[in-house]
Protein backbone atom coordinates (compact mmCIF):
# COMPACT_ATOMS: atom_id res chain seq x y z
CA UNK A 1 0.00 0.00 0.00
CA UNK A 2 1.45 3.66 -1.03
CA UNK A 3 2.37 4.71 2.61
CA UNK A 4 1.54 8.31 1.41
CA UNK A 5 -1.88 7.89 0.70
CA UNK A 6 -2.64 5.57 3.65
CA UNK A 7 -1.29 8.79 5.66
CA UNK A 8 -3.47 10.93 4.13
CA UNK A 9 -6.58 8.40 4.43
CA UNK A 10 -5.50 8.07 8.15
CA UNK A 11 -5.52 12.01 8.23
CA UNK A 12 -8.97 12.52 6.90
CA UNK A 13 -10.56 9.93 9.03
CA UNK A 14 -9.01 11.16 12.07
CA UNK A 15 -10.07 14.97 11.28
CA UNK A 16 -13.56 13.23 9.74
CA UNK A 17 -14.15 11.56 13.42
CA UNK A 18 -12.80 13.77 15.24
CA UNK A 19 -15.53 16.87 15.14
CA UNK A 20 -18.25 17.10 16.86
CA UNK A 21 -21.69 16.44 15.25
CA UNK A 22 -24.23 19.83 16.10
CA UNK A 23 -27.65 20.56 14.69
CA UNK A 24 -27.66 24.00 13.96
CA UNK A 25 -27.94 26.30 17.47
CA UNK A 26 -31.39 27.59 18.23
CA UNK A 27 -31.23 30.07 21.40
CA UNK A 28 -34.91 28.84 22.79
CA UNK A 29 -34.28 24.95 23.25
CA UNK A 30 -31.55 23.70 25.16
CA UNK A 31 -28.39 21.94 24.75
CA UNK A 32 -28.38 18.07 25.10
CA UNK A 33 -25.08 16.43 24.96
CA UNK A 34 -24.50 12.84 24.35
CA UNK A 35 -21.47 11.39 23.89
CA UNK A 36 -21.06 8.52 21.52
CA UNK A 37 -17.81 6.05 20.77
CA UNK A 38 -17.49 7.15 17.80
CA UNK A 39 -18.95 8.03 14.61
CA UNK A 40 -20.26 4.00 13.00
CA UNK A 41 -23.17 1.76 13.31
CA UNK A 42 -23.55 1.70 17.54
CA UNK A 43 -24.61 5.19 17.31
CA UNK A 44 -26.83 5.17 14.35
CA UNK A 45 -30.23 5.41 16.18
CA UNK A 46 -29.08 8.79 17.69
CA UNK A 47 -27.86 9.85 14.31
CA UNK A 48 -31.23 9.10 12.81
CA UNK A 49 -33.27 10.57 15.76
CA UNK A 50 -31.15 13.97 14.95
CA UNK A 51 -30.99 14.02 11.39
CA UNK A 52 -34.64 13.31 11.39
CA UNK A 53 -35.63 15.82 14.28
CA UNK A 54 -36.87 13.52 17.05
CA UNK A 55 -34.89 15.21 19.89
CA UNK A 56 -36.08 18.75 18.79
CA UNK A 57 -39.63 17.85 18.90
CA UNK A 58 -38.65 16.46 22.71
CA UNK A 59 -37.61 20.08 23.20
CA UNK A 60 -33.99 19.87 22.82
CA UNK A 61 -30.90 20.50 20.63
CA UNK A 62 -28.46 18.40 20.42
CA UNK A 63 -25.11 17.81 20.09
CA UNK A 64 -23.10 13.95 19.31
CA UNK A 65 -19.40 14.19 20.86
CA UNK A 66 -17.15 11.48 20.29
CA UNK A 67 -14.92 10.34 22.55
CA UNK A 68 -13.42 7.41 24.49
CA UNK A 69 -15.23 5.17 26.97
CA UNK A 70 -13.05 6.30 30.18
CA UNK A 71 -14.15 9.76 29.43
CA UNK A 72 -17.30 9.32 28.52
CA UNK A 73 -17.86 7.95 31.93
CA UNK A 74 -16.05 11.00 33.83
CA UNK A 75 -17.73 13.55 31.80
CA UNK A 76 -21.40 12.00 32.56
CA UNK A 77 -20.60 11.32 36.10
CA UNK A 78 -19.48 14.96 36.15
CA UNK A 79 -22.49 16.12 34.44
CA UNK A 80 -20.64 17.75 31.59
CA UNK A 81 -23.19 15.51 29.42
CA UNK A 82 -26.40 14.68 29.78
CA UNK A 83 -26.05 10.91 28.80
CA UNK A 84 -23.67 8.70 27.17
CA UNK A 85 -24.10 5.74 24.80
CA UNK A 86 -20.70 4.52 25.50
CA UNK A 87 -20.29 1.39 27.52
CA UNK A 88 -20.60 1.89 31.37
CA UNK A 89 -20.89 -2.04 32.22
CA UNK A 90 -17.46 -2.09 33.84
CA UNK A 91 -17.60 1.61 35.80
CA UNK A 92 -21.28 0.69 37.48
CA UNK A 93 -19.53 -2.54 38.79
CA UNK A 94 -17.12 -0.44 40.02
CA UNK A 95 -19.22 1.84 41.66
CA UNK A 96 -20.13 4.37 39.54
CA UNK A 97 -23.70 5.38 40.26
CA UNK A 98 -25.18 4.65 36.50
CA UNK A 99 -27.95 2.66 34.68
CA UNK A 100 -28.11 1.77 31.39
CA UNK A 101 -31.57 2.66 30.20
CA UNK A 102 -31.37 1.61 26.78
CA UNK A 103 -29.91 -1.15 24.68
CA UNK A 104 -29.10 -0.87 20.25
CA UNK A 105 -27.94 -3.75 19.23
CA UNK A 106 -28.99 -7.39 20.48
CA UNK A 107 -25.80 -8.79 18.42
CA UNK A 108 -22.03 -7.81 18.45
CA UNK A 109 -21.11 -5.89 15.22
CA UNK A 110 -17.76 -6.44 15.37
CA UNK A 111 -15.13 -7.95 13.43
CA UNK A 112 -12.00 -9.00 13.91
CA UNK A 113 -9.97 -7.22 10.38
CA UNK A 114 -6.47 -7.80 10.15
CA UNK A 115 -3.60 -7.11 7.67
CA UNK A 116 -3.13 -9.18 4.49
CA UNK A 117 -0.63 -11.36 5.67
CA UNK A 118 -2.45 -12.22 8.57
CA UNK A 119 -4.96 -14.97 7.38
CA UNK A 120 -6.52 -16.75 10.58
CA UNK A 121 -6.03 -15.62 14.63
CA UNK A 122 -3.28 -18.19 15.22
CA UNK A 123 -1.19 -16.11 13.01
CA UNK A 124 -1.40 -12.95 15.78
CA UNK A 125 0.80 -14.75 18.04
CA UNK A 126 3.27 -12.33 18.75
CA UNK A 127 1.22 -9.55 17.27
CA UNK A 128 -0.77 -6.41 18.27
CA UNK A 129 -4.67 -5.95 18.10
CA UNK A 130 -6.23 -2.50 18.90
CA UNK A 131 -9.41 -2.05 20.97
CA UNK A 132 -10.84 1.03 22.69
CA UNK A 133 -10.04 -0.03 26.09
CA UNK A 134 -10.34 -2.36 28.56
CA UNK A 135 -13.22 -1.37 29.64
CA UNK A 136 -15.18 -1.96 26.33
CA UNK A 137 -16.77 -4.85 24.68
CA UNK A 138 -14.32 -4.45 21.84
CA UNK A 139 -11.72 -5.79 24.43
CA UNK A 140 -14.64 -8.57 25.55
CA UNK A 141 -14.49 -9.75 21.67
CA UNK A 142 -11.12 -9.86 21.15
CA UNK A 143 -10.44 -11.53 24.14
CA UNK A 144 -13.24 -14.63 23.25
CA UNK A 145 -11.88 -14.74 20.15
CA UNK A 146 -7.99 -14.96 21.46
CA UNK A 147 -9.25 -17.70 23.86
CA UNK A 148 -10.64 -19.57 21.10
CA UNK A 149 -7.97 -20.58 19.55
CA UNK A 150 -5.55 -21.26 22.21
CA UNK A 151 -4.10 -17.39 23.03
CA UNK A 152 -3.62 -15.25 25.93
CA UNK A 153 -4.04 -11.31 26.21
CA UNK A 154 -0.75 -9.93 27.48
CA UNK A 155 0.59 -13.28 27.15
CA UNK A 156 0.49 -14.44 23.25
CA UNK A 157 -0.73 -10.98 22.13
CA UNK A 158 -0.55 -7.88 23.34
CA UNK A 159 -3.64 -5.42 23.09
CA UNK A 160 -3.11 -1.60 22.55
CA UNK A 161 -6.08 0.19 24.24
CA UNK A 162 -6.96 3.00 20.78
CA UNK A 163 -10.16 4.54 21.89
CA UNK A 164 -12.41 5.35 19.05
CA UNK A 165 -13.03 3.37 15.75
CA UNK A 166 -11.18 6.61 13.58
CA UNK A 167 -8.23 5.77 15.63
CA UNK A 168 -7.76 1.97 15.48
CA UNK A 169 -8.37 1.94 12.11
CA UNK A 170 -5.35 4.65 11.84
CA UNK A 171 -3.63 2.18 13.49
CA UNK A 172 -4.16 -0.48 11.22
CA UNK A 173 -3.63 1.65 8.31
CA UNK A 174 -0.21 2.73 9.81
CA UNK A 175 1.17 -1.05 10.71
CA UNK A 176 1.23 0.38 14.61
CA UNK A 177 -1.63 -2.74 14.79
CA UNK A 178 -2.15 -5.69 13.01
CA UNK A 179 -5.67 -5.87 13.70
CA UNK A 180 -8.38 -4.13 15.31
CA UNK A 181 -11.62 -4.82 16.07
CA UNK A 182 -13.87 -3.15 14.15
CA UNK A 183 -17.80 -2.41 13.63
CA UNK A 184 -19.37 -3.61 10.46
CA UNK A 185 -19.21 -0.41 8.77
CA UNK A 186 -15.79 0.24 9.64
CA UNK A 187 -15.05 -3.09 8.02
CA UNK A 188 -16.26 -1.93 4.59
CA UNK A 189 -14.47 1.02 5.15
CA UNK A 190 -10.65 -1.29 5.51
CA UNK A 191 -11.32 -4.15 3.14
CA UNK A 192 -10.83 -1.83 0.32
CA UNK A 193 -7.43 -0.74 1.22
CA UNK A 194 -6.32 -4.53 1.37
CA UNK A 195 -7.49 -5.34 4.79
CA UNK A 196 -9.79 -8.59 5.74
CA UNK A 197 -12.29 -9.98 8.34
CA UNK A 198 -10.44 -13.04 9.97
CA UNK A 199 -13.20 -13.82 12.33
CA UNK A 200 -17.03 -12.30 13.07
CA UNK A 201 -17.40 -11.77 17.22
CA UNK A 202 -21.09 -13.40 17.01
CA UNK A 203 -19.28 -16.72 16.47
CA UNK A 204 -17.04 -16.74 20.03
CA UNK A 205 -19.64 -14.72 22.71
CA UNK A 206 -23.21 -13.24 22.60
CA UNK A 207 -23.30 -9.60 23.70
CA UNK A 208 -25.00 -6.18 22.90
CA UNK A 209 -23.12 -2.86 21.20
CA UNK A 210 -24.77 0.40 21.50
CA UNK A 211 -26.87 1.73 24.65
CA UNK A 212 -28.16 4.48 26.57
CA UNK A 213 -26.55 5.20 30.07
CA UNK A 214 -27.33 7.88 32.62
CA UNK A 215 -26.70 8.82 36.12
CA UNK A 216 -28.69 6.64 39.06
CA UNK A 217 -29.35 10.57 39.80
CA UNK A 218 -31.09 11.96 37.26
CA UNK A 219 -33.29 8.79 36.46
CA UNK A 220 -34.38 8.75 40.11
CA UNK A 221 -34.65 12.84 40.19
CA UNK A 222 -35.95 13.43 36.88
CA UNK A 223 -37.68 10.68 35.38
CA UNK A 224 -39.34 12.51 32.67
CA UNK A 225 -36.37 13.79 31.22
CA UNK A 226 -35.19 10.43 30.49
CA UNK A 227 -38.33 9.47 29.20
CA UNK A 228 -37.77 12.24 26.26
CA UNK A 229 -33.99 11.17 25.70
CA UNK A 230 -35.80 7.36 25.05
CA UNK A 231 -38.72 8.55 22.97
CA UNK A 232 -36.06 10.29 20.90
CA UNK A 233 -33.79 7.27 19.95
CA UNK A 234 -36.58 4.81 20.11
CA UNK A 235 -37.85 6.81 16.91
CA UNK A 236 -34.85 7.09 15.51
CA UNK A 237 -34.12 3.28 15.80
CA UNK A 238 -37.40 2.94 14.23
CA UNK A 239 -36.64 5.15 11.24
CA UNK A 240 -33.74 3.29 10.54
CA UNK A 241 -35.44 0.20 10.22
CA UNK A 242 -38.31 1.20 8.25
CA UNK A 243 -36.95 4.14 6.31
CA UNK A 244 -34.29 2.22 4.21
CA UNK A 245 -32.91 4.77 1.73
CA UNK A 246 -32.78 7.20 3.74
CA UNK A 247 -31.33 5.56 6.73
CA UNK A 248 -28.55 4.66 4.37
CA UNK A 249 -28.53 8.56 2.85
CA UNK A 250 -27.89 10.07 6.36
CA UNK A 251 -25.26 7.01 7.31
CA UNK A 252 -23.22 6.93 4.28
CA UNK A 253 -22.81 10.51 4.23
CA UNK A 254 -21.94 11.24 8.08
CA UNK A 255 -19.57 8.24 8.52
CA UNK A 256 -18.74 8.60 5.01
CA UNK A 257 -18.54 5.06 4.08
CA UNK A 258 -19.76 4.67 0.14
CA UNK A 259 -24.15 3.97 -0.16
CA UNK A 260 -23.11 0.16 -0.76
CA UNK A 261 -21.69 -0.43 2.07
CA UNK A 262 -23.80 1.83 4.25
CA UNK A 263 -26.85 -0.44 1.87
CA UNK A 264 -24.79 -3.93 3.56
CA UNK A 265 -24.64 -2.42 7.06
CA UNK A 266 -28.31 -1.70 6.72
CA UNK A 267 -29.19 -4.98 5.79
CA UNK A 268 -27.43 -6.41 9.10
CA UNK A 269 -28.85 -3.87 11.37
CA UNK A 270 -32.40 -4.55 9.83
CA UNK A 271 -32.24 -8.92 10.02
CA UNK A 272 -32.51 -8.73 13.76
CA UNK A 273 -29.22 -7.06 15.18
CA UNK A 274 -31.09 -3.77 15.54
CA UNK A 275 -33.31 -3.95 18.62
CA UNK A 276 -36.69 -2.28 17.34
CA UNK A 277 -37.88 -1.88 20.91
CA UNK A 278 -34.74 -0.64 22.44
CA UNK A 279 -34.47 -3.78 24.91
CA UNK A 280 -31.99 -6.30 25.55
CA UNK A 281 -32.61 -10.01 26.11
CA UNK A 282 -32.03 -11.27 29.98
CA UNK A 283 -29.62 -14.01 29.03
CA UNK A 284 -27.62 -11.30 26.85
CA UNK A 285 -27.79 -9.13 29.77
CA UNK A 286 -26.13 -11.70 31.96
CA UNK A 287 -23.46 -13.25 29.46
CA UNK A 288 -22.34 -9.44 28.71
CA UNK A 289 -21.94 -9.13 32.62
CA UNK A 290 -20.18 -11.78 33.40
CA UNK A 291 -17.60 -11.62 30.01
CA UNK A 292 -17.41 -8.15 31.70
CA UNK A 293 -16.54 -9.11 35.23
CA UNK A 294 -13.98 -11.78 34.16
CA UNK A 295 -11.59 -8.95 32.03
CA UNK A 296 -11.82 -6.30 34.61
CA UNK A 297 -10.99 -9.36 37.49
CA UNK A 298 -14.24 -8.41 39.55
CA UNK A 299 -14.64 -11.77 41.50
CA UNK A 300 -18.13 -10.67 43.45
CA UNK A 301 -21.52 -11.55 41.58
CA UNK A 302 -22.98 -8.64 39.83
CA UNK A 303 -27.23 -8.63 39.37
CA UNK A 304 -29.11 -7.70 36.47
CA UNK A 305 -30.45 -4.45 38.05
CA UNK A 306 -27.73 -3.20 39.49
CA UNK A 307 -26.48 -2.20 35.76
CA UNK A 308 -29.50 -2.35 33.67
CA UNK A 309 -33.05 -0.40 34.56
CA UNK A 310 -35.01 -0.80 31.67
CA UNK A 311 -38.76 -0.09 33.23
CA UNK A 312 -38.53 3.95 31.19
CA UNK A 313 -37.88 2.06 27.65
CA UNK A 314 -40.87 -0.02 28.65
CA UNK A 315 -42.93 2.65 29.38
CA UNK A 316 -41.76 4.53 25.99
CA UNK A 317 -42.62 1.24 24.21
CA UNK A 318 -46.18 1.39 25.32
CA UNK A 319 -46.59 5.37 24.32
CA UNK A 320 -44.82 4.92 20.89
CA UNK A 321 -46.73 1.46 20.07
CA UNK A 322 -48.93 2.79 17.33
CA UNK A 323 -45.85 5.53 16.24
CA UNK A 324 -44.60 5.14 12.83
CA UNK A 325 -41.85 7.05 11.39
CA UNK A 326 -42.40 9.35 7.91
Amino acid sequence: MNCRLSLAFATFIGAVMSARIVTPATAELPRLRISIPGIGTTSYPLIMAQKKGYFRAEGYDVELIPMSGGLAVKTLMAGEVNLTSAGTLVATMQGAKLRMVMGFLRQLPYDLVAAPEIKRIEDLRGKKIGVADRASVTFMVARAMLHGHGLEVDKDVTVLALGRPDVRYQALLMGTAQAVIANVDGTGMLEPKGFHSVAAAGKYTKGFAGSISVTQDLLEKRPDEVMKYLRAALKGTRAYLALRDEAIKITSQWTKITPAVAARVHDYLSSGALAPDGLVDRDVMEVAINDARDGAGIKRAVKNDEIYDFRSMQRVNEELQGWRPQ
